[in-house]
């Protein structure tokens, strides 16, 4: 199952540029299935047509999707919820504002993802597009399995056996509620499906594409989470271009945005080569509907097929070098004074600005020294050896 993730600065377009791609792959037979990530769904607006909380027909081989959150949270996090909102009561805190703080920020947009598990275990569909929340939140919610898988193999087990252990004296001497095996197995069940999810998301056959519109500060925010996206395994294979004014306007001050607008795509394309740039150019009317959609996805991909990867680069490579080992890191567009570097025990620890990823190494490498790193190329290459 082919499957293709949009995301961009609130504003850009992406919705919009969803629909239109996830149109064209119906075109072309692929039966398709295009599933809005984001909290403010605005897919139905877009095709112009009623879309449920379960697959909606648009056209013959295309279906959308607008997911019901708390039907999903309530089917994964339920268990989860009910203790931490009883913990939460406990401290004093009223029913509604427990259950509130207990919906950890970002787990709507991923129990939404998780629905991919459910139709790449089905093969009910060739293709999935998903229009994603804005940017930010869409870095942060694809380096939630890391942080998890952090806390589930580090201090997980060992808290389960302690607490094992105390329960039966530390339930007669505190108000504290302590949770049962049923919280732990639902954590620990969470946990499994969004390790297959993110398996699913950095494989060969998910690519990402950032949407941006000619300016400077979203071409920046897009440059900041091609990295980001790159640091956590994601490949980016695309960059859609929304909204670009045709040369032939002729009204002086129309002429000054168009003026603006190339220079800023010369930017775009210095800053994210070499990924191609998808472009879409300004349309006199508001893109709704699936004839004008249709028309924006010519536009976008001409001849070329939508579920194509564009371009192919391994955004984390391990690979021995002479007598070395190499982790080759692909971070387009960083400086050297944005990145921190260390080793902890069996852990590779590497902070982007404010983003760090906890990395884990290889046996292999684990039982190896540090022996340099430098940025080169747009890759960050950290070399391990013997001293």
């Amino acid at each position: 199952m082919r499957i293709l993730l949009y995301t961009g600065k609130g504003g850009v377009g992406k919705t919009t540029i969803s629909a239109a791609t996830a149109l064209r792959c119906a075109e072309l037979g692929h039966k398709t299935l295009v599933i809005s990530t984001d909290g403010a769904h605005s897919l139905g607006d877009s095709f112009d047509k009623p879309v449920g909380a379960d697959p909606t027909p648009i056209t013959e081989k295309l279906y959308a999707q607008e997911i019901n959150v708390h039907q999903e949270l309530q089917s994964h996090w339920g268990t989860i919820h009910a203790y931490i909102s009883q913990v939460l009561r406990k401290q004093g805190l009223n029913d509604i504002v427990a259950q509130e703080l207990a919906i950890l920020p970002g787990m709507e947009e991923l129990f939404n993802l998780l629905k991919l598990q459910e139709y790449s275990g089905t093969g009910e569909f060739d293709v999935v597009i998903v229009d994603c929340a804005p940017t930010a939140a869409t870095a942060r919610l694809l380096s939630l399995p890391d942080a998890l898988r952090w806390y589930m193999e580090r201090f997980f087990p060992i808290e389960r056996k302690i607490l094992k252990a105390v329960r039966p004296i530390a339930e007669k001497i505190t108000k504290f509620p302590l949770p049962h095996d049923d919280v732990y197995a639902s954590v620990e069940n969470l946990y499994r499906r969004i390790e297959g999810i993110h398996g699913l998301l950095t494989g060969p056959d998910t690519n990402i594409r950032l949407v941006i519109q000619p300016e400077k500060m979203v071409i920046k925010e897009a440059q900041r989470a091609y990295a980001t996206l790159s640091l956590f395994g994601y490949r980016v294979d695309a960059v859609a271009v929304n909204r670009l004014f045709p040369n032939e306007w002729n009204n002086p001050a129309l002429k000054k945005w168009v003026a603006i607008q190339k220079r800023h795509l010369k930017e775009a394309k210095d800053r994210f080569d070499p990924l191609p740039l998808l472009i879409s150019p300004y349309f006199e009317e508001e893109i709704v509907g699936v004839a004008l959609l249709s028309r924006m996805a010519h536009e976008l991909f001409g001849d070329k097929d939508p579920t194509a990867t564009f371009y192919n680069e391994n955004p984390i490579d391990i690979r021995p070098v002479n007598e070395d080992y190499l982790v080759s890191i692909l971070l387009p567009g960083t400086d050297k004074g944005d990145l921190k570097l260390w080793v902890k025990g069996d852990e590779l620890i590497i902070q982007l600005k404010e983003v760090r990823r906890h990395i884990f190494l290889p046996h292999t490498l684990a039982r190896l020294q540090l022996k340099k790193a430098a940025l080169q190329d747009g890759r960050f290459q950290v070399y391990f050896g013997n001293p």
